[in-house]
């Protein structure tokens, strides 16, 4: 009787004890399922690697500070303000350097009052590389900076372009008559305005 007791005693020790193996290893492989669960990896910027993670291009070394999208807006609101030789007011009208002037200050940025001081103190940009708010100058009177007006993007500009035409206008700058006369680009800034403001 006392061999059957301990008998059954082994097995019974035997079997918690392999039930309790199970029960580890079963928990251990749970733990470790959760953890694969709710670990993520980090990748800042998908499809990049860790390595391939670059600084943002330096290659515009100065960019405008106002407010481009407001600029934009108000300089095409004064389409169809009157053209006026050495104006630079909605109320009186514009001629071209004027529009840019009085476009330009309405967002503190101090600009010199004639197309070809503009053309000679503000940052050139390459044509390959205009932007919207960025000046145009043009070759209408034989010289290079006789014309000035305001990139809006998608190839169109605003400007104030003579007595003949009467008005602020936008217009295409492949027209057959802009393109050719086409002479640079200027990015006017707030960093630069402040040492224009002396200029006439």
């Amino acid at each position: 009787m006392l061999s059957r007791l301990s008998h059954c005693f082994c097995l019974l020790r035997a079997f918690s004890t392999s039930v309790f193996v199970g029960a580890l290893i079963m928990t251990t492989l749970l733990l470790q399922s959760g953890c694969a669960l709710h670990q993520k990896s980090v990748d800042p910027q998908p499809g990049l690697s860790n390595t391939e993670i670059t600084e943002p291009s330096s290659e515009r070394i100065f960019s405008p500070t106002f407010d481009i999208l407001g600029l934009i807006a108000y300089a095409t609101s004064m389409q169809g303000k009157p053209y006026r030789v050495a104006g630079d007011s909605p109320s009186d009208g514009f001629d071209c350097s004027g529009l840019v002037y009085h476009v330009f200050r309405q967002f503190s940025v101090e600009l010199p009052r004639t197309a070809a001081s503009m053309a000679n103190t503000l940052p050139s940009v390459a044509l390959a590389s205009i932007e919207a708010s960025d000046l145009l100058f043009f070759n209408t009177q034989s010289a290079p900076y006789s014309h000035v007006g305001i990139y809006l993007g998608d190839g169109r500009f605003v400007h104030a372009p003579s007595p003949r035409t009467g008005r602020v206008i936008i217009s295409k700058v492949s027209n057959s008559y802009w393109k050719p006369r086409l002479t640079g680009a200027r990015r006017p800034t707030q960093s630069n305005s402040l040492s224009l403001a002396n200029w006439n």
